[in-house]
């Protein structure tokens, strides 16, 4: 190699002996100079290429995982050039560099001060694409509420681009010396929770289904996920529950706290749990007794459902006096297909769900919600159950046995023709829920459905031909 290398060293000085030759006196001095410095150059330039690719590359691979960012070599060729400009001027020029040395360590010192956080800028950028604590496309917290998707990273700043489409670019070294949340590592599936204050009266373990109801009935939250409700403390309120969810997109947080929000304040509404204000009790002479909430109100819920709209006051009267309250472990059957039907159920708290089968693989008919009714065809018709129910949560239904209903509907037959109608409704919807690529039902068709459950229902209770 030693050989080699004087070879070369001797073939460039003849290229430049030749090449001198035929130039005058002072361009004979002056070409050997030019041919100097760019050997030096040429020389620190291989330099760095082989320290970047043998040694800063292997190393930054062995730790990160992926090469060494283009920036980090930028500076190793730019360190060894600045570093040969003094070896350039003793060895090719045959200058004294003590001087040049002093002078240049005073003048890099000043402009060192000046730009100090330009270079901390950029040595931390250097590091956080060593690191990568994020990449371009990441969300990342910097402060409460102030959240935003990388969109640039550079020598001396991040770009950040927020939900509302502003721009906000933070130095290196702010990043670098700071705290953040990064939304995206180790995935881009995270949790996020909404709390809410009960009445200390409020059974913890109904709180909790009702609110776990509303997790699932709310489209969009991750599938699989461990969602689930924790009493979180106490204030002079009442106690604050956490509903805990997780969610795959940042961009869909606003929206799914919002559906979420909503399926709680309606659940809570249906099932009678209030909401508390800010209230004192102040015992005066001897201790009370907590007043108890009040399970519910059953005429007031019956009211709510849309089989029983039809009714009057009186008649929603007379059927509270005979509903049962019933409670359902999560997973067991309500009642299965093919039984014969005797009761109409209302659900109260919880989810449920109709399937063809009970099997782990059976079919989803629909997902029963709290405020829904079930079971209804097999009462007013007589037909036997067309699917099977099963509570996915603790369940709390109200059940109405069709004798408590023949009373009602021999007083006044026409309720015939109101629930003909909504059953109707509910099994086109059934129907296009499960093949939304059909083409949909006419209103003819819908008509005539609709007369002919009519004509079951007064045939079964003997009420005549309906009007």
């Amino acid at each position: 190699m030693f050989f080699g290398a004087v070879l070369a060293e001797s073939q460039v000085g003849s290229i430049a002996d030749w090449l001198v030759a035929p130039l005058d006196g002072h361009a004979r001095e002056t070409l050997p100079l030019v041919f100097g410095t760019l050997r030096w150059l040429a020389g620190a330039w291989l330099l760095g290429r082989i320290v970047f690719s043998l040694v800063i590359n292997p190393m930054v691979r062995r730790r990160t995982g992926t090469t060494a960012p283009s920036i980090l070599a930028n500076f190793v060729h730019a360190a060894l050039l600045i570093g040969t400009i003094p070896l350039i001027i003793k060895f090719v020029f045959d200058r004294p560099i003590a001087g040049l040395v002093a002078s240049s360590g005073l003048v890099t010192l000043i402009i060192g001060l000046a730009i100090r956080d330009m270079i901390a800028d950029f040595f931390s950028g250097i590091a956080m694409n060593i690191e990568r604590p994020y990449s371009i496309g990441d969300w990342v917290e910097l402060e409460p509420g102030l959240v935003g998707r990388v969109s640039e990273l550079n020598w001396r700043s991040t770009r950040l681009v927020t939900q509302s489409h502003r721009t906000i670019i933070v130095p290196n070294n702010n990043l670098a010396s700071r705290q953040f949340i990064n939304y995206s590592i180790p995935e881009r599936r995270y949790r996020e929770s909404l709390t809410i204050t009960l009445n200390f009266t409020t059974d913890p373990e109904r709180a909790e289904t009702i609110l776990t109801a509303a997790i699932m009935a709310t489209p969009g939250l991750s599938d699989g996920a461990d969602h689930n409700v924790r009493v979180k403390s106490f204030t002079e309120r009442g106690v604050v529950y956490e509903i805990r969810f997780w969610i795959d997109d940042l961009t869909k947080k606003v929206g799914l706290r919002h559906k979420l929000a909503g399926n709680v304040l309606r659940y809570l509404h249906q099932a009678g749990v209030p909401i508390p204000y800010g209230q004192q009790e102040v015992v005066l002479t001897r201790e009370r007794r907590l007043r108890a909430e009040g399970r519910l109100n059953v005429r007031r819920l019956l009211s709510r459902i849309d089989l029983m709209a039809h009714l009057t006051q009186d008649e929603l009267t007379q059927l509270a006096n005979c509903v049962n309250g019933r409670d359902y472990a999560a997973g067991e059957v309500i009642f299965e297909r093919g039984e014969e039907g005797q009761t109409l159920y209302m659900l109260v708290e919880g989810i449920a769900e109709a399937s063809v089968d009970m099997n782990d693989d059976g079919p989803t008919v629909a997902k029963i919600e709290p405020g829904q009714a079930f079971g209804e065809m097999s009462v007013l018709t007589g037909a036997p159950r067309a699917a099977s129910v099963r509570a996915l949560t603790d369940v709390h239904a109200l059940e109405v046995h069709r004798d408590d209903l023949e009373p009602i509907f021999r007083a006044r037959p026409d309720i015939a023709n109101h629930l003909a109608g909504v059953m109707t409704r509910r099994i086109r919807d059934n129907q296009e829920n499960a093949a939304r690529s059909h083409e949909v039902a006419d209103d003819d068709h819908h008509t005539s459905r609709a007369r002919h459950l009519a004509g079951r229902i007064s045939q079964f209770f003997g009420l005549g031909a309906p009007h």
